[in-house]
């Protein structure tokens, strides 16, 4: 049996500037640094302990990597599948203020996750590419690893992956615990996740 470990990447830039961020491939802000070192630290009091790091290469989600990777002295990847949704297409890297100006009706439409605006992915594009992803770290899956990754990540994982349709998100704090036994996937812990009540 296997352990994997889902946390998600600390506060980037675009955060702190209120810019639509999907493919904006934004560095880490100094809190999302040491927001990386705090998950790092708590990684390290776990049983078992990741044994390798995968992670988006998106800086946000690649440095939060490296910090933990430097703490608990294990390796890291990236995994281009990993990538966050490029949910926001035209609206990428604008501030919401000069969005809502010059795009209202696509800031509106963004508002719901499964739709799809101008230059955008599909959230069946996203899934199919997510899991892809996915599968080429599980099947091979021989030790207990990590994955820094995107709010969108954590959607596949629950909802296509472990059916949870009641997830709605993880904040910059959560860890999340699955053991995989053979194909089978079990959630031990969702601590940081928000669910529908």
């Amino acid at each position: 049996m296997e352990t994997i470990y889902l946390v998600h990447h600390g506060e980037a830039l675009d955060d702190v500037e209120d810019r639509y961020g999907g493919w904006s491939d934004d560095p880490l802000t100094e809190k999302g640094k040491q927001t990386a070192r705090e998950l790092a630290q708590r990684l390290n009091t776990l049983s078992p302990k990741p044994k390798k790091i995968y992670s988006s290469p998106f800086k946000r989600a690649h440095e939060t990597a490296k910090i933990i990777s430097s703490v608990l002295e294990i390796p890291g990847k990236k995994v281009d599948e990993l990538k966050e949704r490029n949910r926001y297409g035209v609206l990428t890297s604008l501030t919401k203020t000069e969005a809502i100006k010059k795009y209202p009706k696509l800031v509106e439409k963004v508002k719901d996750y499964m739709q799809t605006i101008d230059e955008a992915e599909t959230y069946k594009h996203y899934k199919d590419r997510v899991l892809k992803g996915l599968n080429k770290i599980l099947n091979k899956l021989d030790e207990d690893i990590l994955i820094v990754c995107h709010g969108g990540t954590f959607r596949i994982v629950m909802w296509e992956l472990l059916g949870r349709k009641d997830y709605e998100k993880a904040n910059l704090h959560a860890i999340l615990k699955i053991e995989k036994e053979g194909n089978k996937l079990e959630l031990k812990t969702f601590e940081g996740l928000k669910l529908k009540s």
